[in-house]
């Protein structure tokens, strides 16, 4: 079932969903989403999940089902841009969250943490703690767990019924292990982003909003690991799809 807030616009994007989310209307949207007895699954999408989703129907299906699916990557922007679709917004992940879990404090909401192993959860959770003191934590479950403790940890998941759960490392299958499990959830907001917890636990550096803004933050993935560099293919696979695109007019 799709539980969508009626004013943000849904464009289709080769064949990918992608919502239209100004700045402006976050607040309202979020909240509007903690209150409404709904499930909200929120999809934080990058270069790389668009191609993914082009190609598997199951995450497509897990796209299509979500309140809301975010850019992030700057190439998704200009290629929006490129078709001459309507302006798209892109966001940061750790910011995006950050200003999530602001709000959830703001209007007094309950949150829970799963994923990452034991030390860096316990890590996660204390900067929590720190950084938002009126957040109401009522729980946290590490990921790579056994598939036998499941069931209980599902259960207590309902039990807290949270109205925000972020979700991390751990968790096969990332945004799908959510969607795939809705019917065992309350109503609330559920997001994944194994990024965000990287950089709560210390693992990962935030990086600089300049290098975001601009997408050279692919250069320095490619220089830690330059068997990235043969992602180019995928890269001028999609600038070959943008051009077909345009010359269809669709």
């Amino acid at each position: 079932m799709e539980n969508r807030h009626p004013g943000i616009k849904r464009i289709d994007f080769l064949g990918v969903p992608i919502d239209i989310l100004p700045e402006d209307e976050i607040e309202d949207v979020f909240r509007t989403f903690a209150e409404d007895g709904r499930q909200h699954q929120i999809v934080l999408i990058n270069f790389f999940d668009l191609m993914r989703a082009r190609r598997s129907k199951e995450f497509k299906k897990t796209l299509k089902h979500s309140s809301l699916v975010i850019p992030t990557a700057v190439s998704i922007w200009r290629g929006i841009k490129f078709l001459g679709k309507q302006p798209s917004y892109r966001y940061r992940p750790f910011d995006f969250v950050i200003r999530i879990l602001g709000l959830m404090e703001k209007y007094q909401k309950t949150f829970y943490l799963i994923g990452g192993k034991q030390n860096a959860l316990q890590t996660v959770f204390n900067n929590m703690r720190i950084s938002f003191p009126g957040l109401n934590i009522v729980g946290r479950y590490t990921g790579f767990y056994s598939s036998k403790m499941e069931e209980n940890i599902l259960l207590a998941i309902k039990k807290a019924s949270p109205t925000f759960l972020l979700a991390g490392d751990g968790l096969k299958g990332g945004d799908k292990w959510i969607y795939s499990r809705f019917e065992s959830f309350n109503p609330g907001i559920y997001l994944y982003c194994s990024e965000c917890f990287s950089i709560f636990s210390g693992k990962k550096k935030k990086g600089s909003k300049k290098s975001w803004e601009s997408g050279s933050e692919v250069v320095s993935e490619v220089l830690k690991n330059p068997l990235k560099l043969f992602r180019g293919f995928i890269r001028l696979y999609y600038f070959l799809l943008l051009l077909i695109y345009r010359i269809l007019g669709r």
